[in-house]
């Protein structure tokens, strides 16, 4: 007997038949429109497209370079583009047997390339050299981490469409652009362009989906009933709907103190929590975020797992509150005492930027004396990670933060020499592009 889909596979099986209407089309770009709440199903769609067999001869590629100007995207995305295939089947080489005939791939030169057009291009000729007969497209998913301008982004998928009509475009080569909008300037440009661009409305649900499962794991249990509050609570939370908010929390409440689940009842306060953080309801998201910690107390007290660590991410959520509420004084002692019960926890991460958020407030208060005490404190738990604990840290910050509180050039200097010890000679380069992308 066929297995049948889950509610989460239908959705995909949808999306999947576009697909196929886009690929039917011979057009070269497939606009996709996606509500917000169901992006997460477009990327859930690309990533199993990523997956090369068979059964799916399109080679997908998910790009996510930053999108700063129209000269250099395409440059960026062909950079990211041959770098994700070299790593690709280096993997692919380390899994291999010695009957396999692995593929053989070289980075194209990109350095006589006069536009990003024709790095992308020829990135994309190459790869379509070295697959040849596996594959029978090359599609790019885009998706850029950043936009730094809308319009001139909208102005190159329409130099895309320019090109297409006037210059060689790879036959194989297929581009996706997700939007979120069906009156946006992209969704504008596709109805001018429809000879180039493929237009469509995602027909799924997210919500509906998450509902299916929910209902057909529902068997009438305390459990099932909290999942399903849970998931109507975390929906209001992010679409701030206040009303719902409350109404769903109040009935998961009940629940999780009648059970007496500690822990849950913690979730279900950090949940209300974020959802009045996001609508600017400080004073309510204070309360909810204090009387968490209480609860989470109690049941680190009781034994109860995890409980620990929901206290110390209450008491990081009630810093973050004062923060936004522009009270950097509270905040600082507040994230201070965080940084001292993630120690007690021995959770570095958790310590090292509570300690580093301290002296951040402290330093919005022009208090520099004391923001240097407590980056110290933060500069004394990264000793005690392993370096690939280090990088994947917010260290970093931590080491611009402590140039800029420098009394002295010769502190600076010296806090430098000890940060590329800690990390390495080009951290604050990365530091400051992250910065940039922000």
């Amino acid at each position: 007997m066929k297995k049948q889909p889950n509610p989460f596979e239908i959705e995909l099986e949808k999306l999947d038949e576009q697909w196929e209407a886009f690929i039917d089309s011979e057009l070269p770009i497939f606009h996709w429109v996606f509500t917000p709440d169901d992006s997460q199903l477009a990327l859930t769609f690309i990533k199993v497209k990523e997956q090369l067999d068979e059964k799916n001869p399109h080679l997908f590629i998910h790009l996510n370079s930053e999108f700063d100007s129209a000269e250099n995207f395409g440059h960026q995305l062909a950079i990211e583009m041959n770098q994700l295939i070299e790593d690709g089947l280096a993997d692919e080489d380390e899994d291999a047997s010695e009957d396999d005939n692995p593929l053989q791939w070289s980075k194209p030169d990109l350095n006589a390339c006069r536009s990003g057009f024709q790095a992308l291009f020829r990135s994309c000729n190459a790869a379509i050299h070295t697959f040849g007969d596996y594959v029978h497209s090359i599609t790019l998913a885009v998706t850029p981490n950043a936009i730094a301008d809308t319009r001139a982004y909208v102005d190159w998928w329409g130099q895309c469409c320019d090109i297409h009509t006037e210059f060689t475009w790879p036959k194989l080569l297929r581009l996706i652009v997700l939007d979120t909008h069906t009156e946006s300037a992209l969704t504008q440009l596709a109805k001018k362009r429809a000879q180039h661009i493929h237009s469509v409305v995602a027909p799924v649900s997210m919500r509906d989906a998450m509902q299916a499962v929910l209902k057909a794991a529902d068997d009438g249990s305390p459990g099932a009933k909290l999942r399903q509050h849970m998931t109507d609570l975390q929906e209001a939370a992010g679409k701030q709907h206040r009303d719902a908010l409350e109404t769903h929390a109040a009935a998961a409440l009940t629940l999780v103190q009648h059970q007496r689940w500690l822990d849950m009842w913690v979730a279900v306060l950090l949940i209300r929590a974020a959802g009045y953080l996001n609508m600017q309801l400080f004073e309510d998201a204070l309360q909810d975020y204090r009387a968490a910690q209480a609860i989470a107390q109690q049941g680190e007290e009781e034994s109860v797992a995890g409980c620990g660590k929901l206290l110390v991410q209450a008491q990081v959520c009630e810093a973050t509150c004062l923060f936004n509420m522009e009270c950097f004084e509270e905040a600082a002692i507040v994230y201070d005492r965080a940084a001292q019960a993630a120690e007690q926890r021995e959770d570095l991460f958790l310590g090292l930027d509570s300690w580093r958020m301290a002296s951040f407030c402290m330093e919005r208060k022009k208090d520099n004396k004391q923001a240097w005490v407590y980056a110290k404190n933060s500069l004394d738990i990264s000793r005690k990670m392993d370096a690939q604990q280090r990088s994947q840290s917010t260290l970093p910050f931590l080491g611009q933060a402590m140039i800029r509180l420098s009394p002295t050039t010769e502190v600076r200097d010296q806090v430098k020499l000890t940060f590329n010890e800690l990390l390495n000679e080009h951290w604050l380069d990365q530091v400051q592009q992250v910065a940039k992308a922000c």
